[in-house]
């Protein structure tokens, strides 16, 4: 019997105060530069990823912000960023972009409260937990929130205060419920534990015992990549089938999260994203789920809905709405074909692990060759998914892993020279003579052209990467009037991880 892989043997303990690291629980890692044939065959020996460290890194992610970006979107609660108030400023940045989306395209009423506890020196000699009392006594006075979330940071967690020991005190006294979440920024180098973090805290202490099975829910897990169109396509086609979508935590309520333990299935936007909350559901309160990748295009639109409508009940329904939907695809999408026909083009993919898998595929069947796969981390199950692109496309295309590391990425584009780069906002705009087009949108953008889920989202894409090829033109200008940030000598280092060692 082969042996079981870290996602096949994971299980999840919500007595623990929050989840493990992703390095630990998935082997999931944050550097890796070679062929994807090289990958998935020492993958396929080893069963692992071995594990690369930087000697220098250009940026990093903040679990924190990660936590903070998504959770307080949780519309009658109020967040508290327990640390010194830097570490609550990008909070604001986020309540902005919620702020602009517009009522008419079903943006619930809400208004978000974030608090700092405004941790000083003197809080870090004495600890903090005063202060922390303080804030949650706030919180109340001020808002009368449903509940609290408390978003630990670096300084709280090297001072070690005990969060769970405070909020358990403060408990009883209060109607609102206290969700403590560990995302200090050391606890891992892999931002995705801080997604595992949140789902943790919202099943260990939102989530209640279902009072009965509502058939026509499906809980939809949605990272910051989902933008608001997405949510409206998708709601969209749900509506079409007589099924209910609930978006975690998207501007979901306390009560609303309360029942997802009732849903009939837990349905991916990005296997990895979402991991840990399905598995939770599934293991607490028996919430199925199913690993398809995430409704990008016609196939994996199709296999999505079609697990759906196995744990619905809603077959009939969802094969007609396939049916309908493709009817007005697949005319158009094959004059955008025509267009493509004839042009030699290549194409650079920096993207999330879900568009990684999704967006090369779709390129070489528009005709272009796919030059290179970027992700910020790589888990070991989407290796598999990588090497079925590889199967199809025919490209031997390198797969490189860099957490937010420019400078790799501009020394590999500057040795494939890639027609077009599509990347995802956080990852930059390359000064080069090739095109750029992002590959999705913010969480708060609500133009048509931000869908790019489910079957007409597929038209979206076609029609961005079109005229991203057709434009190149402000690429070339940066590129011919702008010097590069990086030395002539490290375009010239052979090997793009000369950074980064293996620790065996």
């Amino acid at each position: 019997m082969a042996a079981k892989t870290p996602f096949e043997s994971f299980k999840i303990n919500l007595e623990n105060d929050t989840s493990p690291k992703r390095e630990d629980s998935l082997g999931t890692i944050k550097a890796y530069s070679g062929k994807i044939s090289k990958l998935a065959e020492d993958f396929k020996a080893d069963k692992k990823l071995k594990w690369y460290d930087r000697k220098f890194e250009q940026a990093s992610q903040c679990l924190l912000t990660q936590v903070v970006n998504r959770i307080l979107s949780i519309r009658d609660s109020a967040l508290i960023i327990h640390g010194p108030v830097g570490c609550a400023q990008a909070s604001y940045g986020y309540r902005e972009f919620y702020r602009n989306l517009p009522p008419q395209l079903q943006r619930p009423d809400f208004e978000l409260h974030i608090l700092s506890s405004n941790l000083t020196e003197q809080d870090i000699v004495f600890g903090g937990e005063r202060k922390l009392r303080l804030a949650i006594e706030s919180c109340v006075e001020r808002y009368n929130p449903k509940s609290i979330v408390i978003a630990t940071s670096c300084a709280s967690g090297i001072m070690g205060d005990d969060i769970e020991g405070i909020t358990d005190s403060i408990q009883p006294s209060i109607e609102a419920r206290i969700v403590p979440i560990h995302c200090e920024g050391f606890r891992s180098e892999i931002s995705q534990s801080a997604f595992d973090a949140s789902a943790h805290a919202i099943v260990k202490y939102l989530v209640r015992e279902p009072k009965k099975k509502q058939p026509d829910l499906v809980n939809i897990i949605a990272p910051f990549s989902v933008t608001w169109a997405d949510r409206v396509e998708l709601t969209r086609l749900f509506n079409k089938v007589g099924l209910r979508p609930r978006f975690i935590p998207d501007f979901a309520t306390t009560g609303e999260l309360a029942e997802i333990s009732e849903a009939a299935v837990t349905a991916p936007t990005c296997a990895s994203y979402g991991f840990y909350l399905q598995n939770a559901l599934y293991e607490k309160y028996g919430v199925p789920y199913f690993r398809e990748p995430a409704p990008l295009g016609i196939e994996y639109s199709e296999m999505w809905f079609r697990s759906i409508a196995k744990y619905t009940g809603r077959e009939k329904e969802i094969e007609a709405l396939i049916e309908e939907e493709k009817a007005f695809v697949l005319p158009k999408l094959e004059e955008f074909k025509k267009r493509f026909k004839g042009k030699e083009s290549s194409i650079f993919v920096a993207a999330g692990q879900a568009r990684a898998i999704f967006i090369p595929k779709f390129a070489a069947e528009l005709g272009m060759n796919v030059a290179a796969v970027n992700t910020l981390e790589l888990d070991p199950f989407v290796v598999d998914e990588l090497q079925k692109v590889y199967e199809k496309v025919g490209d031997d295309f390198e797969v490189h892993v860099s957490d937010v590391q420019p400078f790799e990425q501009s020394h590999l584009m500057n040795k494939l020279k890639p027609d077009l780069y599509t990347g995802c906002p956080f990852m930059g705009l390359y000064k080069r003579e090739g095109s750029h087009v992002r590959n999705h949108s913010f969480r708060s953008d609500f133009s048509v052209q931000s869908n790019q889920f489910a079957f007409r989202g597929l038209l979206n894409y076609a029609y961005i990467i079109q005229r991203a090829l057709n434009n190149p033109s402000l690429n070339r200008t940066l590129h011919d009037r702008r010097p590069s940030p990086y030395k002539k000598w490290w375009y010239e280092q052979e090997n793009i991880m000369a950074y980064a060692a293996n620790d065996e």
